[in-house]
């Protein structure tokens, strides 16, 4: 049985890290009543062909022998990008938001 989620039923919560590798955490919530934690948003030496940044987003994940393994795991292309789009989405906004705050700091 294939379970569709709309994308309003999706939301994203972010954490920026102050890190030169993970530059944020992200939360993606399900019907306001499941959670995953543990997808990251890294910097990366590659633009992304969606975002047109040096950033890769990433699915919570574990280490195994010599690469890692996905714990969530989206088989539906369509759902996964709209996952990646919310994320970034909501990653940029927050970003957004704190450097508004600190060029106001400044002042």
């Amino acid at each position: 049985m294939k379970m569709n989620i709309p994308p309003q039923e999706i939301k994203i919560k972010i954490k920026l890290l102050d890190s030169p590798t993970i530059l944020a955490q992200a939360t993606v919530i399900l019907f306001d009543c499941w959670e995953e934690h543990g997808w990251k948003i890294l910097k990366s030496s590659k633009i992304h062909p969606d975002f047109q940044e040096e950033i890769w987003i990433q699915a919570p994940s574990y280490h195994i022998g010599g690469g890692w393994r996905e714990i969530i795991f989206i088989t539906d292309r369509d759902l996964y990008e709209a996952v990646l789009s919310k994320i970034y989405d909501a990653y940029h906004m927050a970003k957004t938001k704190a450097e508004g705050i600190k060029s106001i700091a400044k002042i």
